[in-house]
């Protein structure tokens, strides 16, 4: 069940872990940790209704332990994500770069809560179910933060982009 379970999401937890430890190197150590609790409880994990939720659930006490130890509470960006740009004009390429650090900008504003269900969701793609599960929030509570957090990022994007455009 581990092998069959756990294995293949080892990328995900590692980019949950990376996107709240701000760091390769801690990420490592974070999936490193993570896997190792994992094979110590291998036998509960053929009994869980979802292993990758279980999974996903640890990592994020894990990092916001690490975090609350060293207050930090910054995200990172996420490089896996990036496009292709060997396509695109030298202009493009430097306005989509702009357009990503202003984003990633505006992500780090958000409360911590609403970052990890926002990265959940709109980067990693998991049903409000799984995020539920991970979160142990209410599916409406996690609509709410959702909601607030795109709305939030919008409205500073467009403050930004109505400053500039002046």
């Amino acid at each position: 069940a581990f092998k069959k379970e756990l294995i293949p999401i080892q990328d995900k937890l590692f980019r949950l872990a990376k996107t709240m430890l701000q760091n390769n190197e801690d990420a490592e150590d974070a999936l490193q940790e993570i896997y190792m609790k994992l094979w110590k409880n291998n036998e509960i994990i053929e009994d869980l209704k979802s292993p990758e939720a279980y999974a996903m659930k640890v990592m994020k006490n894990f990092c916001l332990d690490k975090i609350k130890s060293r207050k930090n509470k910054h995200m990172v960006e996420i490089k896996e994500h990036e496009i292709e740009k060997e396509n695109f004009t030298p202009f493009s390429v430097v306005s989509f770069d702009n357009l990503k650090d202003l984003m990633l900008k505006l992500f780090s504003t958000l409360p911590e809560q609403q970052r990890m269900i926002i990265h959940m969701r709109d980067i990693e793609h998991y049903s409000y179910e799984e995020i539920e599960e991970v979160t142990g929030m209410k599916v409406n509570a996690i609509r709410v933060n959702l909601s607030r957090a795109r709305k939030s990022v919008k409205g500073n994007y467009l403050k930004i982009r109505n400053y500039e455009n002046r």
